[in-house]
């Protein structure tokens, strides 16, 4: 036995080596790197996946699509905690982890959501100079249609914290956030999940929505569903609207290519100049859309209204109907989308009463009428008596709306809410007050006047479906309501009077002056009557207004698609929605009026209009000419003959598509040599 060392045992002794002089190098304890400096000199490219993991991982990569149709079917909770669970494995610098993710589910939130991204949509459209309709072509966003929303936040931390890594780049938080943003996607294709990407929103109407700290960023609003679609490439490059560049274009060595960059640059400007107009000129005539303060309706969250007011137990819209119509859509002899905003009508349709348009509507044309207290102050050129002879007129079918209403056999229901005068034959006595008063020196109407008026027109509207009406049309009669309805829209938007007044029924410049004056005298005295749209309907609205709300309610109780007329009836319909905003899965814009105002309010509402005639008429003559579009897309739907039934060839790449489906082998040959 060896001799054992003399200072073995001293403090600080070293451990004896063994006989063999060798030490046994320790287990790497578990979380740690395991290779060694000579392993990774022997294969530097060991760490690798084998080969079929890594084709797997490139096939992913090259699928990624961002999808915009969804099917119902709902998303299991398993599969959506690993998206969730990817999206926490993405890398952060500093290990700050700022992804802060938000599963909204809720409907209610799904369409307040779609409202935001559909209104910021009519807006950009502006930027796109000479492209602007193209834009508008392109389908943005699957809010409702997906099954399952999810805001990606990033939580910037605290003013002044320091974070390794940030401190000279504050962007990092934001840029490791779309690092998640990515590895949930990939996980989501990998699954066969569709994911669509949609930033048409502003950061604070997101906050006020989802209650979001003012720290907090929402990146990104991620739509996640089954897809109803199986794009082979990005919807943008099929539509034409762009294309992936060459790799050689963005990839530079050891410094800037100035060249390649301007380059590529050039390669992905999505404006163009117009060939006809200045290109100082909008596409539009409006106001600029960068210009606009944010609205006021929106600021805060509404609290909840009483029941004479708001509606109950909305269910919209209906997506398998929505689903199985688009299945039809594709299957008619045409190209995809080749229907346009057809295609969009008949689908909002169908969301709304669970079948595609009819190819004869029965349409309830509601007229609500009443006159203004403002009027004295020349706010109109017309004696306020003409507001109860056109409404005379209209029921005897001698004005446009009486006349449209008669030669299409649609029921035409007009209705006093507030004339001045006593209610004429024919039409509807509903009167709440003669007339409202004078908005430039106080509140236009009480708080039981409005409920009374809302639930006048609430059972005017269940009056007309009862009848048998499948679909409302919304109009009014009422000298001055024009000047009403340009203070509603300046307390609602938040913009200048300027921006919303206009020449109504033909007035001369002194009387617009008048009437900018009237209508600003009234904006400063109510103006906090901006943030509840119940005291804005108090303030400053007539009785019409109130009316038109209320039968908006009716009508998304029932299921009820409604046209909406000119200014006054989108300016009811604003104040609608910011009450009830199920108000809005029923609401069509018919056509967009010479108002300027108009343009301001649909942009708002995130309705496209499907006509824009110049029309100035008011009564809901502009909603009873959109609804021949209606019956159009029920025609189509309804008549056209599908691939299969006309024996037409949809495309080689189809047919491919079909035949190898059915499992035709001999035949997708075929098709291939064809191809070639």
């Amino acid at each position: 036995m060896a001799s054992e060392h003399p200072h073995a045992h001293e403090p600080g002794a070293r451990a004896p080596v063994p006989a063999t002089g060798a030490v046994e190098r320790p287990a790497t304890p578990a979380g740690f790197d395991p290779s060694r400096p000579r392993d990774r000199a022997r294969d530097p490219a060991g760490w690798r996946f084998d080969d079929e993991v890594r084709a797997a991982l490139a096939t992913v990569i090259a699928a990624r699509r961002d999808i915009r149709r969804f099917r119902p079917d709902p998303v299991p909770d398993t599969l959506l905690e690993r998206l969730l669970e990817a999206a926490h494995r993405a890398p952060s610098v500093g290990l700050m982890q700022p992804w802060r993710l938000i599963v909204v589910r809720s409907l209610d939130t799904r369409r307040a959501v779609r409202r935001i991204a559909q209104r910021e949509r009519l807006r950009q459209a502006e930027r796109f100079a000479g492209r602007g309709d193209e834009f508008l072509d392109q389908k943005i966003e699957g809010i409702v249609e997906a099954p399952v929303g999810i805001c990606v936040c990033c939580d910037n931390g605290e003013p002044g914290s320091e974070v390794l890594g940030r401190g000279t780049i504050p962007e990092t938080a934001q840029l490791s956030v779309a690092c998640a943003i990515q590895n949930l996607w990939l996980t989501a294709r990998a699954e066969g999940l569709g994911v669509g990407w949609v930033s048409f929103y502003r950061y604070e109407d997101l906050r006020t929505l989802l209650g979001i700290p003012e720290r907090v960023d929402p990146v990104a609003w991620l739509c996640v569903g089954w897809p109803d679609e199986r794009p082979p490439r990005p919807g943008l490059e099929a539509a034409g609207w762009g294309k992936r560049l060459p790799l050689e274009t963005v990839v530079m060595r050891e410094r800037w290519d100035s060249e390649r960059g301007e380059a590529a640059r050039a390669a992905l400007r999505q404006t163009r100049p117009l060939p006809s107009r200045p290109s100082s000129q909008p596409l539009r005539s409006r106001p600029s859309p960068q210009s606009r303060p944010a609205p006021s309706l929106r600021d805060t969250q509404q609290p909840p209204a009483p029941a004479a007011v708001a509606t109950r137990d909305v269910s919209l819209p209906d997506s398998e109907a929505q689903t199985a119509l688009r299945d039809v859509l594709d299957e008619l002899v045409k190209p995809p989308g080749g229907l346009g905003r057809l295609e969009e009508l008949a689908l909002r349709w169908t969301g709304i009463t669970g079948a595609p348009p009819p190819e004869r509507l029965r349409l309830g044309v509601l007229v609500a009428c009443g006159d203004h207290g403002h009027v004295r102050h020349g706010t109109t050129l017309f004696e306020q008596r003409v507001s109860t002879e056109v409404a005379a007129a209209a029921a005897r079918g001698e004005t446009a709306v009486g006349a449209l209403a008669a030669a299409l056999d649609h029921e035409l229901l007009v209705a006093d809410v507030g004339l001045a005068l006593p209610t004429p034959p024919g039409v509807v006595a509903a009167k709440v007050r003669a007339g409202t008063r004078d908005m430039t020196a106080a509140p236009a109407l009480t708080d039981a006047e409005v409920a009374q008026a809302v639930e006048h027109g609430r059972e005017l509207a269940q009056r007309l479906v009862a009848r048998g009406c499948s679909a409302l049309a919304l109009g009014e009669i009422g000298i001055g309501n024009t000047a009403t309805s340009a203070a509603m829209a300046a307390l609602a938007l938040r913009v200048g009077v300027d921006a919303v007044v206009g020449r109504g029924a033909a007035m001369d410049a002194p009387g617009l002056e008048r009437k900018r004056r009237a209508v600003a005298a009234a904006v400063e005295r109510h103006r906090a009557a901006a943030r509840d749209p119940r005291a804005l309907l108090a303030a400053v609205a007539g009785l019409e207004h109130c009316a038109l709300c209320g039968a908006l309610f009716a009508a998304a109780e029932a299921r009820v698609p409604v046209l909406l007329d000119g200014f006054s009836v989108g300016v009811a319909a604003l104040v609608a929605c910011a009450i009830e905003p199920a108000v809005w899965e029923v609401a069509i814009a018919s056509h967009r009026s010479a108002e300027p105002g108009h343009a301001l309010v649909l942009d708002e509402l995130g309705l496209e209009p499907l006509l824009e005639l110049r029309l100035r008429a008011g009564e809901g003559a502009g909603a009873v000419l959109a609804a021949r579009l209606v019956e159009a897309a029920g025609a189509a739907i309804a008549r056209m003959a599908t691939f299969a039934g006309a024996g037409v060839t949809r495309s080689l790449a189809a047919r491919r598509a079909a035949r190898a489906e059915a499992g035709d082998e001999q035949a997708l040959r075929a098709a291939a040599e064809d191809e070639e």
